[in-house]
C-alpha cells in the first residue's frame, strides 16, 4: 500500500468517514472557528442579574470579538523609563491616523488603571501587521522586548490580581498555580521594585503548580526577569507542604507566607474572546463541578497565610458558583479568621461590578434550583450544598459587594473576578491553635499539682481535634510534624522501650531532579573564578550552586533566602529551578587561570561584586561591539583600546555609562563579551544584543540590511579571489580565532543579528 493511501486509512473515523480538517468545505477557505452562540450561556447569566439588562446586547456582543493584544513593561529594570520613551517616540508617535485598506486602525491605549504609564492596549489584526510597515516594525520590536524580559505580553485583566497585593520587598510570596508564569513575573517585578537601589529583595517568591510539565515551561517566562529570589516547585496546591525554616526533625520550626496568590483553575468563561472553544463546550454545571477544587487550593493558602498577610483569590470565570460561593464557604468555615478587603481604591480608573450576594443555581439541562432540598435524588453529587448563596445574616457578615467583578465591554477587555482576603487571627482546628492549647494546658496542669493529685501532662501530641475537621487533615497530610499529630486509635504499635520513635519519610513522586549543591570557599573551583573576576570577600560563596559533582559546568546564584528554603526542605520539597545563570564554564588555552566566563544573567545582580574585568565603553563603541562580529580593538576609541590593552584575554564585562557629552541613553547598558588577542565580541542572545542596540538608539532593521550587505560584499570579494590565480604573496586576512571552546554553538546562534527575530529558538536549558 502506498504511503498516500496509508495517510487517507490513518485519518478515518470509526465510522469509515473521513475527517474534514478543512472545515470551511472550500479549499483554501478559513478554518471555521465555529459559532459564538450558547443558548444555555444567555439563559444562566440573564438569570444571575450580573450585567444589567439596558447593557445585555452591548456585553453578548463584544464576547464574540477578538481580544486586543496588551502588554505591560518591566518596571522594575533601570531600563523602564528609557524603555517607555523609545515606545512612544519611535513607535506610538508614527501610528496615528493609520489607514489600511481605508479602514483607520486604532492608536495604541494607555491602561488608565496601570501605574505610571507602563501597560498598553493595542487592537492589531495579523492584516494590519503585514499591510503596514510601522505595525510590522512595532510586532518585530514586541517580540524581541519579550524574549529578553523588558517587556511582558499579558491579557489586561490577567494583571490585576498581583496588583492588589500591594507587594513589599521583604515579603514571602507564594504563587499557588502559578503556571503559565505572567503573574508569576509580575510578582518577581514587584518584588525587586520596593527594595532599596543596589540591594537584593530579602523576600522571596515561590512559584508552584501542580503539573510537573507545565513547571518546565515556567521555567522560561520566569527566567527572563533574570531574579535570584524565585523558586518553582512542582506540588498539589491542595496539599502545599509547609515551609521548614530548620533541619531539627524534633523541633521543626515553618514559615508562613506574607502574600498568597491563589488564581485557581476555572471553567474560563471569562476567556471566550480568545479560547473560541468555550463556546461550545461551556454548560452551567463546569462551575459546580471545579467548586470543590476551588475551595480546597484557598482553605490550603489561608492555613499557609501569616496573621496581617493577605490573599488573593481569582479567576477567569464570571459565574458566582467558581466565584462568591468559594469566598462565602472559606469565611463560614474560618468563623472570623479571615475577612475581605475593600481594594476598590488600589485601581483608580478600572471599572467593575460589585461581588454579589445572591444567586441562581443551574442543572446542565437548564433548570433553575434555588436550595438544597430541591436538588433532584439523581442529582445529589453534583452539587455541594456550599454553592449556593450565604444566608441573609451571613451575606451581611461576609460583605462580599467587595469582591470585583470585571465585565468584557467595559474596558474592552475579558471577564475576571477578583477578592482580596486578610487573616487576622489563625484558622480554627490549624497547628497553631493546638499548639497554643496544649501550652495553656500545661501551664494549668502546673499550677494545680501543688493541690492534685500528679496527672499526665497533656503534650501537643495529646490535643484532641474538632471531629470532622477537614482543614486540620489537610494540615497535617502537608507536612505537620509528628510530634503536633493527633494519635490515630492503636493502629501501629508504639517504640518499644528506650527506643526513639521512627520518623516517616515522605515520598516525592514524579520526575527526580538533579541535586542543588552549595559551593563552598574551599571548593578549588571557586579561587581562580574570585581571583581573575576581582570578586570581594563579601561575594556570598556560599549562595552560588550547581547541579553536579562530576563536572561544575554551570553555576547559579541564589538569594540568601533562597539559599535557606532549600537546605532546610532538600527532601520535602519537589525543586525544578531556581536563581540565576551566574558562571558558564569555557576553557580556552589563551586564558589558563581561569576557565570560567560570566553571564548575562547575572550581571544586574553581581556586578557590584566585580573589581576585575570591567571595560567602560563609549556609546559608538557599544555599537561597534554589539552590532559587529569579532571586532578588531583598533576599530574602537583609543580609552577603550587603553583599556582593553590593560587587560588580559578572557571574560569582560562592557558598561556603558550616560555622561555630558553622551547623555543618551539615560541609562547604564551592560553586556558581558570576551577580549581577545586583537579583537572583542559581545556575548549574549540576540535578543539581548537587539534590546541593548535598542537602548543606544540604533534601527535593528537598518543594522539588519547593513550586515546582509557586509555578507554579500565578502561574498562577492571570495569569489573574485577564486577566479584569480594563487599569490603566496598576497596578504593574509587576519583571523582572530581565541573564542573560548563552549562558546562555538553560541556563536552560531548570536552572530547573525540579521536573522529574523520572530524565530524564537528555545536553546537555553530550561531545567538548568
Amino acid at each position: 500500500m502506498g504511503k498516500k493511501w496509508k495517510k487517507r486509512n490513518a485519518i478515518k473515523n470509526q465510522g469509515g468517514k473521513e475527517k474534514n480538517f478543512n472545515r470551511g468545505g472550500k479549499v483554501g477557505e478559513a478554518y471555521d472557528l465555529g459559532k459564538r452562540d450558547n443558548e444555555l450561556f444567555v439563559k444562566y447569566y440573564k438569570g444571575q442579574g450580573i450585567v444589567p439588562e439596558e447593557e445585555w446586547d452591548e456585553f453578548y456582543s463584544i464576547l464574540k470579538t477578538t481580544l486586543p493584544v496588551t502588554f505591560r513593561i518591566t518596571g522594575y529594570k533601570s531600563q523602564c523609563e528609557e524603555m517607555l520613551k523609545n515606545i512612544k517616540g519611535k513607535f506610538f508617535s508614527s501610528l496615528l491616523n493609520v489607514k489600511v485598506d481605508g479602514e483607520d486602525i486604532q492608536p495604541p491605549k494607555q491602561l488608565v488603571w496601570y501605574p505610571n504609564e507602563l501597560g498598553w492596549q493595542l487592537d492589531l489584526s495579523r492584516k494590519a501587521v503585514r499591510s503596514s510597515e510601522h505595525f510590522s516594525r512595532l510586532h518585530d520590536f514586541l517580540v524581541a522586548e519579550t524574549e529578553c524580559g523588558s517587556i511582558s505580553r499579558q491579557e489586561a485583566v490577567s494583571m490585576i490580581p498581583p496588583l492588589v497585593l500591594d507587594i513589599q520587598s521583604h515579603h514571602k510570596i507564594l504563587d499557588m498555580c502559578a503556571a503559565p508564569g505572567s503573574k508569576t513575573a509580575q510578582l518577581i517585578e514587584y518584588l525587586h521594585s520596593t527594595s532599596p537601589p543596589g540591594e537584593l529583595p530579602t523576600g522571596y517568591v515561590i512559584a508552584n503548580d501542580t503539573d510537573n510539565k507545565r513547571c518546565y515551561l515556567m521555567v522560561h517566562q520566569v527566567k527572563r526577569l533574570q531574579s535570584p529570589c524565585c523558586i518553582i516547585v512542582n506540588h498539589d496546591g491542595t496539599f502545599f507542604p509547609k515551609i521548614r525554616t530548620n533541619t531539627d526533625d524534633a523541633k521543626p520550626e515553618f514559615q508562613l507566607f506574607d502574600r498568597i496568590l491563589c488564581d485557581v483553575p476555572c471553567s474560563g468563561d471569562g476567556t471566550m474572546r480568545k479560547n473560541f472553544d468555550v463556546w461550545n463546550k461551556w454548560h452551567p454545571l463546569q462551575g459546580a463541578n471545579l467548586h470543590g477544587l476551588q475551595c480546597k487550593i484557598l482553605k490550603r493558602g489561608c492555613q499557609l497565610l501569616a496573621v496581617g498577610g493577605r490573599l488573593v483569590y481569582s479567576t477567569c470565570s464570571l459565574n458566582p458558583q467558581e466565584d462568591e460561593a468559594v469566598i462565602a464557604d472559606l469565611l463560614r468555615t474560618s468563623e472570623g479568621a479571615m475577612e475581605l478587603v475593600d481594594i476598590h481604591n488600589l485601581l483608580p480608573g478600572l471599572k467593575y461590578s460589585k461581588g454579589l450576594s445572591t444567586w441562581k443555581v443551574m442543572t446542565k439541562t437548564g433548570e433553575w434550583i434555588s436550595s438544597p432540598a430541591e436538588i433532584p435524588a439523581p442529582m445529589q453529587t453534583q452539587f455541594k450544598h456550599t454553592i449556593f448563596p450565604p444566608t441573609p445574616e451571613e451575606a451581611e457578615k461576609f460583605h462580599l459587594d467587595r469582591c470585583m467583578r470585571i465585565l468584557p465591554h467595559h474596558q474592552d477587555t475579558g471577564g475576571f473576578f477578583v477578592a482580596a482576603l486578610q487573616k487576622v487571627s489563625h484558622l480554627p482546628g490549624s497547628r497553631e491553635i493546638r499548639l497554643a492549647q496544649a501550652e495553656s494546658a500545661q501551664a494549668g496542669n502546673g499550677a494545680s499539682n501543688e493541690t492534685a493529685p500528679p496527672a499526665e501532662t497533656v503534650t501537643p501530641a495529646e490535643t484532641v481535634t474538632p471531629a470532622g475537621d477537614s482543614t486540620d487533615k489537610v494540615l497535617e497530610e502537608a507536612g505537620a510534624p509528628e510530634a503536633v499529630k493527633p494519635p490515630v486509635g492503636d493502629k501501629r504499635k508504639g517504640p518499644a522501650s528506650g527506643e526513639e520513635p521512627r520518623a516517616k519519610k515522605k515520598k516525592l513522586h514524579g520526575y527526580k531532579e538533579d541535586p542543588f549543591l552549595f559551593m563552598e570557599e574551599t571548593d578549588p573551583a571557586w579561587k581562580p573564578i574570585r581571583d581573575f573576576f576581582g570578586l570581594g570577600k563579601d561575594c556570598p560563596v556560599d549562595q552560588i550552586l550547581f547541579r553536579s559533582q562530576q563536572g561544575k559546568r554551570t553555576l547559579y546564584f541564589v538569594s540568601k533566602a533562597v539559599r535557606e528554603i532549600t537546605r532546610c526542605n532538600e527532601d520535602k520539597i519537589r525543586f525544578i529551578n531556581m536563581g540565576v545563570k551566574a558562571f558558564s564554564r569555557s576553557p580556552s588555552p589563551i586564558v589558563p587561570q581561569c576557565d570560567f566566563r560570566i553571564t548575562q544573567e547575572c550581571l544586574g545582580t553581581l556586578l557590584s561584586n566585580i573589581s576585575h574585568r570591567k571595560v567602560t565603553v563609549t556609546k559608538e563603541d557599544a555599537i561597534i561591539t554589539i552590532s559587529q562580529e569579532n571586532p578588531f580593538i583598533s576599530k574602537l576609541s583609543e580609552g577603550t583600546q587603553a583599556q582593553l590593552h590593560a587587560l588580559s584575554p578572557g571574560s569582560t564585562v562592557f558598561i556603558f555609562s550616560p555622561s555630558e557629552k553622551e547623555p543618551s541613553p539615560s541609562c547604564d547598558v551592560v553586556f558581558c563579551g570576551w577580549r581577545g588577542k586583537n579583537s572583542v565580541r559581545c556575548f549574549g542572545a540576540r535578543s539581548d544584543r537587539a534590546h541593548a542596540l535598542m537602548l543606544l538608539g540604533e534601527d535593528l532593521k537598518e543594522i539588519n540590511k547593513r550586515v546582509e550587505a557586509e555578507k554579500k560584499a565578502k561574498q562577492k570579494a571570495k569569489d573574485e579571489i577564486k577566479e584569480t590565480p594563487d599569490d603566496d604573496d598576497a596578504p593574509k586576512e587576519e583571523v582572530d580565532d581565541e573564542l573560548p571552546v563552549a562558546e562555538e554553538e553560541e556563536k552560531d546562534n548570536t552572530d547573525d543579528i540579521s536573522d529574523d527575530v520572530e524565530t524564537k529558538e528555545l536553546t537555553e536549558d530550561t531545567k538548568q
